[in-house]
């Protein structure tokens, strides 16, 4: 089993309180961090993930897949707009950009398993 532990840092005596013992513990919920705890609780390991934001780290949050989501969006109109030369009549209608913004993030929150 993994515990993710979000508080922030402080040393009041309710957040002490709750100090728990682990066997692993890890520091950032990145990719690395979650995949090196999951394989930790494989064999048994009582492990804990320590995030002070969202799962997922940079990437997964703000950096490659948003990114790789609309550079995708990108090549799909690219490809749309060379279909004519590879004897296609296509018809295209628009584009959604209100879609475009918020399915990133429901990949995000996908992968972040909320």
């Amino acid at each position: 089993m993994i515990n993710v532990l979000k508080r922030p840092f402080s040393s009041t005596s309710s957040v002490m309180a709750a100090v728990k013992s682990y066997d692993y513990l890890v520091i950032g919920g990145g990719s690395g961090g979650i995949s090196s705890a999951r394989r930790a609780a494989e064999f048994g390991v009582n492990a804990a993930v320590i995030e002070h934001s969202r799962l997922g780290g940079t990437c997964v949050n703000v950096g490659c897949v948003p990114k790789k989501v609309m550079f995708m969006a990108a090549m799909q109109s690219e490809m749309l707009h060379d279909s004519k030369d590879y004897g296609f009549d296509i018809e295209k209608k628009g584009f959604n950009w209100r879609y475009e913004v918020t399915h990133p993030k429901s990949l995000v929150n996908l992968l972040q398993g909320a």
